[in-house]
């Protein structure tokens, strides 16, 4: 018996995998490409994600784009496939693309299946996995081991010259779980309370300036890569929490950057990466030496792609559809310098954020909309502009020390001409914004 062929008249589909609070400029471009938008969203991680499903059936809200929406585990292939099966028999789906870490090996096998430009099996499962990364990527990764229950011991042996060192989660983002150790004796206390199942990965701490560079490919190919800048709590505390980033960066020659792109083009060809966005992080060491860190396979997290926007004048979010639909991708290079920064907070119950002087935009409390709000740049040659203040907790939610991404609370975004000193306009703007808690407890 033969299946019957699905019917001619489908309508053309986009499937996006991506989390509800940051798709807007997604639903924007491929709204008005007419595409019907079928999204898939995992389950909640913060409170703003819990709130932005609410929105989902909002008349008028952004999400009113979305033609058809279902929330499923990342990790549920079986259950991703199968809804793309059903949705490709009521659509002509002509694009795929995720957005967001959790989806990255559903989506690399979804575009397989469909015969659709994706990031390749081979690319999706390694960067989902920082032993594997290790393992393909060796001559451009710093000495690791994979600890198991059975190899503690040993792995703590095989690094007791080599402190500083790093414990990484395989599977975890955000810089969950990341730890900086400096002595035999505390990091064997760590591993021997680890979980039974629990596997990590142990790695030498390699000193220098570190940098997101994001490329976008197609075919294997980077037809686009650009640098961005970081900065951590590193310094202060032993954890890696990302607090800013800077497009283009302040902090690194045009011999630098050169050899950092280079280097990241080989990887992502060593990879066989396919098509879409290979987003890594880099250290430039004091001797000059370009060391991997992690590479992902979908974009920047936090307001990276909000910097694109700012500093070229275009939201990023297209070029990659363009890719993913299998066109011609074409993207400027930036002509302004972008800023994001976390604000450190004292811990206890969030009351109020404050930002002084009569320009100043009003703060945006995410999960009052459930999406980030979108971003208007200004033009190319303008003064510096303060953007956006945007608060990622709802009112009296618990703050805690920034040990991870999860725990900041609130952003700015703001932006520059190149031969501006963004630095200074920072510290204005640090002294504008003030962050208000209570202790737990205690009265108003």
């Amino acid at each position: 018996m033969n299946t019957p062929e699905p019917p001619s008249d489908r309508r053309p589909a986009f499937v996006l995998f991506g989390d509800l609070p940051k798709i807007g400029p997604y639903l924007t471009d491929l709204r008005q490409r007419g595409l019907e938008i079928l999204v898939v969203s995992g389950p909640p991680k913060s409170t703003m994600e819990s709130h932005s499903a609410a929105f989902l059936d909002v008349p008028g809200h952004p999400f009113s784009a979305i033609t058809e929406t279902r929330a499923l585990r990342g990790g549920d292939h079986t259950g991703i496939l199968d809804q793309l099966i059903t949705w490709s028999q009521r659509y002509r789906v002509v694009g795929i693309f995720a957005a967001t870490e959790i989806f990255v090996e559903a989506a690399g096998l979804a575009t397989d299946l469909l015969g659709l430009p994706g990031v390749t099996l081979r690319a999706s499962q390694v960067c989902r996995n920082k032993f594997l990364q290790r393992q393909y990527l060796k001559d451009w990764s710093p000495k690791s081991r994979l600890v198991t229950p059975d190899s503690r011991l040993e792995a703590v042996e095989a690094f007791r010259d080599s402190f500083p060192v790093v414990v990484k989660p395989l599977t975890l983002w955000s810089s969950i779980g990341v730890k900086t150790f400096t002595d035999a004796e505390e990091l064997s206390g760590y591993l021997a309370a680890l979980p039974d199942g629990d596997e990590v990965l142990l790695e030498e701490r390699v000193p220098g300036r570190e940098f997101n560079v994001d490329a976008i490919v197609v075919d294997g190919e980077p037809v686009y890569c650009a640098i961005t800048q970081k900065g951590t709590n590193e310094d202060a505390t032993r954890f890696f929490a990302e607090l800013v980033h800077t497009l283009p960066p302040t902090n690194l020659s045009d011999a630098e950057a050169g050899k950092v792109v280079d280097t990241h083009c080989e990887v992502v060809r060593h990879l066989g990466f396919g098509t879409g966005m290979a987003h890594a992080e880099y250290r430039v060491t004091p001797e000059g030496e370009v060391v991997l860190m992690e590479i992902a396979a979908r974009p920047p997290g936090d307001g990276c792609l909000h910097l694109y926007h700012l500093t070229t004048g275009r939201p990023i979010e297209r070029a990659l559809i363009e890719a993913a639909l299998g066109h011609t991708v074409r993207y400027p290079e930036p002509a302004r310098r972008a800023r994001q920064v976390y604000f450190e907070h004292t811990p206890g119950l969030l009351t109020d954020v404050v930002v002084e002087g009569p320009d100043a935009p009003e703060p945006t409390w995410v999960v009052d909309t459930g999406i980030w709000p979108p971003l208007l740049p200004g033009a190319l040659d303008g003064s510096p502009e303060l953007r956006q203040i945007l608060v990622l907790k709802e009112r009296d939610e618990a703050l805690a020390d920034i040990t991870e991404s999860g725990n900041r609370a609130v952003t700015a975004i703001f932006d520059s001409p190149l031969d501006t000193d963004i630095d200074a306009f920072e510290k204005e703007i640090r002294r504008r914004v003030s962050i208000h808690t209570r202790a737990d407890g205690s009265s108003r």
